[in-house]
């Protein structure tokens, strides 16, 4: 029997490197790109109950192992900005006690079952997320069914949680990051827009948060019908209607009509600094309102975005960074959600180059819409995100996140079954078009968080609008 060679850090060669080998590899080229790996989607149960609640099951048996989320629409758009904090305030207590359980206790049946618990609220909806061991599952469910349905809302705890959430507000005055964040969304979306108030809420608004508005948004929001439960693991469909019956069987309730503003008008390009003297950088957004997730353009926009600023490798990294030296890191997203959703680009800079930033940020966007993209950097982005599919389904928990997601936004559930199809079917002239529509540098919104003395007239000099300037506390 021949032993394998053994090879010792890079001393080894191949025959095809080797001097008089069969063949020599140019190292200075990328090796060849091959199709994207196919990717086998799992198969899911979808029905609604009597009560209304979806329940989408996706029975997974290789671990002894179930994630779950209970998704329920309207979370900050469901109240009105004077409210700003009120859904993510009501997700916070759903743990804090019940009439048979204290939030200590909650705390130790958690630990006891080793299950991992968590709560958020966004703009579109409040989520309950459950991970357990499949043995724990029916312990695991009752709790959840008990916190859900039957939540006391103690005023000693409200009390202390609206505390800690108010001094994350003080904290975040002093981060420059946060401050640009929340001035950038109130500056496209403006004050009275449910989109342009922060989820956690402003110091005034949290602080008018009583127990009875809490009880009351969770009265009108935290109901079945409307809602939906997305299991993934090792649990069958008979086992899991007959934890439903028990958990849920007799759970009633209608969501209250939401109260949230109409679709944002596009706000009006302009300049906004919110002034931090002496600031030795500044913090940069720039954006508008763009798209919802349902858009047509949804591909398109991925595309383009990833072309831009959506990778490493994006335009804006790349010239900010590796040929500017301006920043460590620039970047682009859109933030699709029911309604338009903003299109944001970002990075910190040092103060003494903010306006050759911001200016070199717009140039990138229109360069994208005016001119065609090469195809080899069309064809590495597509084939980038269509490699990146698999990526996003490899734990049940991202199968929960993704099926949860199609079912808020009221998308088809074999969603991502031509993805990678519909990806590598975006060309050029999609991305151009995308580009000058929800990327147009005469329609930005530019917020500065940095020392205004230092930036005001370098950025008056681009011409890009009006400048307004955000003093100590306004953002706030």
């Amino acid at each position: 029997m021949t032993r394998p060679e053994r090879i010792r850090g890079h001393s080894a060669v191949t025959a095809a490197s080797r001097p008089g080998g069969t063949a020599a590899f140019d190292r200075t080229l990328p090796p060849p790109v091959g199709a994207p790996p196919v990717l086998t989607l799992p198969s899911a149960l979808d029905r609604t109950l009597e009560n209304g609640l979806r329940v989408i099951l996706v029975e997974r048996h290789a671990l002894p192992l179930v994630s779950l989320q209970l998704t329920f629409p309207g979370g900050g758009w469901a109240h009105p900005p004077e409210h700003a904090g009120l859904a993510a305030l009501t997700a916070d207590m759903v743990d804090e006690g019940t009439p048979t359980r204290s939030a200590l206790d909650i705390s130790d049946a958690l630990d006891l079952l080793g299950a991992s618990f968590g709560t958020t609220a966004g703009y579109d909806a409040s989520t309950l997320r459950l991970s357990v061991l499949r043995p724990r599952l029916e312990a695991a469910m009752e709790l959840l069914a008990d916190m859900v349905r039957n939540p006391v809302v103690p005023e000693r705890d409200l009390d202390r949680v609206r505390r800690q959430r108010l001094g994350r507000i003080l904290q975040r005055a002093t981060q420059p990051a946060a401050l640009a964040d929340d001035a950038f969304v109130r500056a496209v979306y403006g004050s009275r827009h449910p989109y342009g108030t922060p989820l956690l809420g402003r110091e005034p608004t949290l602080k008018a948060l009583d127990r009875d508005r809490v009880v009351a948004f969770h009265g009108d929001r935290y109901v079945p019908e409307g809602a939906t439960l997305v299991v993934v693991g090792d649990v069958t469909r008979a086992d899991l209607d007959t934890l439903l019956e028990v958990s849920f069987g007799s759970w009633s309730g209608t969501p209250a009509a939401e109260a949230g503003a109409a679709d944002v008008a596009t706000a009006a390009p302009r300049v906004v600094v919110a002034d931090r003297p002496g600031s030795a950088q500044s913090e940069i957004r720039i954006g508008r309102a763009a798209l919802a997730r349902s858009t047509p353009d949804y591909f398109a926009a991925q595309v383009a975005n990833t072309i831009l600023g959506g990778s490493f490798t994006s335009r804006l990294n790349s010239n900010l960074r590796e040929e500017k030296g301006y920043t460590y890191g620039a970047g682009s997203y859109f933030s699709m959600r029911k309604r338009p959703g903003p299109f944001e680009a970002s990075t910190a800079v040092a103060t003494d180059v903010t306006a050759e930033a911001v200016g070199e940020m717009l140039r990138e966007m229109r360069v994208l819409g005016d001119e065609r993209v090469p195809d080899p950097e069309l064809d590495r982005t597509r084939q980038y995100l269509a490699r990146r599919l698999p990526q996003h389904f490899e734990s049940i928990d991202d199968v929960v996140s993704r099926l949860a997601g199609l079912a808020l936004h009221g998308m088809a559930l074999d969603f991502y079954d031509d993805y990678v199809d519909r990806v590598l079917a975006v060309d050029a002239d999609d991305v151009a078009r995308v580009a000058r529509q929800e990327m147009d540098p005469q329609q930005m919104v530019v917020v500065v968080v940095g020392d205004r003395a230092a930036v005001e007239g370098p950025l008056d000099s681009l011409g890009l609008g009006p400048l307004e300037i955000l003093t100590s506390g306004d953002e706030r």
